[in-house]
């Protein structure tokens, strides 16, 4: 066991701090984040219309079809264009990251973007298509934003670009250092898909694919990703890479299952963030909501008091101040039951969204991960089944947390005590 820690600390985790910096991904990460007040609101339009009780409340809507279209609109707008916003959030991150003008790196990745799409024309008039504009077109956008940049920052680097007098207003100055950059991007783009012919959302689709059934209806993908997350903290690493990597995928999975909805169709993923964000980290990452509450009625005045302070933050998911003011991390004690409750709790989650037993997560972009689970497990299914599972998840979390806390509660206890006797004496 003790060589296993050894190979984690010493060879493993150094990669993934050094994965955790990369500024790609965490261009990536930012810009899909960015997003979330658009899914936010674009989901709750869907939701209105889509609530399945009372009786009443359905037989409204079903009646008045014209109203349900206008909710729509707002859906339409966010997830259906969704790709857009996060390719200039991305170039925007990665820009400056660079120290690169971020507007300039930003609106070059969403022109770069565009230069993938075919325009058809109608005797109407001419069309771009939506169908890589939304999830479907999420890795198209990250592959773009960083190629605009990269070539922004070349062109920096060798000095290719017009510059202009000091005395000329830094926004135009800048706009025009990104003339060249731009151009030479488009350029790219445009030869390589409108002149060769090659089809890069297609190619993307094509590579994409597998990684989405794996995550859609597997079971692999989240145990793999609680298993490296709960490792990770226990070494007091913050798992943002790993959100990097997943993000993209979560994203295209939601907006299909929302799309699903909206067109009367069954549920298709599983592989959404409210699977692991509602159902899984009850109280922050390692679902530590239940140890926060046996800490706040601990016999040890430091457990007490720490619980006491960290039990509203963990309410809202928010957990760091266990994390490492309990201590969990490298805490020999607390990482069997952080590492074994997700996994069985993964188990347990799986088995009630394949079996029908929890409907389909039809929602999965309203359920923000700041908002307590409880009340976002029912908003992502549309349904009290979810709460109910959040019920049987947080209390496995606390039958496998209590017996490892009550031993590190005693411990405590008695160096608490032992303080008091020799502050006596």
């Amino acid at each position: 066991m003790k060589n296993a820690m050894n190979f984690i600390e010493n060879k493993t985790l150094p990669i993934m701090t050094e994965v955790s910096n990369q500024r790609h991904l965490s261009a990536v990460r930012d810009g899909l984040v960015a997003t979330i007040p658009i899914t936010v609101i674009g989901s709750l339009f869907l939701l209105v219309p889509s609530i399945p009780w009372p009786n009443g409340y359905v037989n409204f809507f079903a009646s008045n079809p014209d109203l349900v279209s206008k909710f729509l609109i707002p859906f339409q707008m966010s997830l259906s264009l969704l790709a857009i916003y996060a390719c200039f959030g991305i170039g925007l991150r990665l820009a400056n990251s660079y120290n690169l003008d971020g507007l300039s790196g930003g609106v070059s990745a969403v022109f770069t973007f565009f230069l993938t799409m075919n325009i058809t024309s109608f005797e109407e008039g001419s069309f771009l298509s939506v169908t890589h504009l939304g999830g479907e077109g999420i890795f198209t956008a990250i592959i773009t934003a960083i190629l605009a940049v990269e070539v922004v920052r070349l062109c920096e680097k060798w000095n290719i670009g017009i510059k202009l007098p000091g005395s000329v207003p830094s926004n135009v100055s800048s706009s025009f250092s990104a003339l060249i950059p731009m151009a030479i991007s488009v350029l790219i783009i445009w030869g390589v898909v409108h002149f060769l012919g090659f089809d890069v959302n297609e190619l993307i689709s094509t590579i994409v694919t597998p990684l989405l059934s794996v995550s859609s209806n597997s079971i692999l993908a989240p145990l793999i990703f609680v298993s490296l997350t709960c490792i990770m903290w226990l070494f007091g690493i913050h798992p943002a890479a790993l959100m990097s990597i997943m993000m993209p995928i979560w994203t295209i999975n939601a907006e299909a299952n929302m799309a699903a909805v909206a067109a009367g169709q069954a549920i298709p993923n599983i592989g959404v963030q409210p699977f692991i964000f509602t159902f899984l980290w009850i109280g922050g990452g390692g679902g530590t909501l239940a140890l926060c509450l046996f800490m706040c009625f601990s016999k040890s005045k430091v457990l007490k008091q720490l619980g006491n302070l960290s039990i509203i933050p963990s309410f809202f998911n928010i957990n760091e101040p266990i994390l490492f003011g309990l201590p969990i991390v490298l805490n020999a004690t607390l990482a069997i039951p952080f590492f074994l409750a997700p996994i069985v709790c993964t188990f347990v989650t799986y088995f009630a969204f394949t079996t029908g037993i929890v409907p389909g997560m039809a929602y999965p972009l309203a359920a923000v991960w700041t908002v307590p689970s409880v009340f976002s497990a029912a908003i992502a299914t549309a349904s009290i089944r979810g709460s109910m599972l959040f019920v049987v998840n947080f209390l496995i979390y606390g039958a496998i947390y209590y017996p490892f806390f009550k031993n590190y509660e005693q411990k405590l206890v008695a160096q608490e005590t032992g303080e008091q006797i020799t502050q006596s004496a």
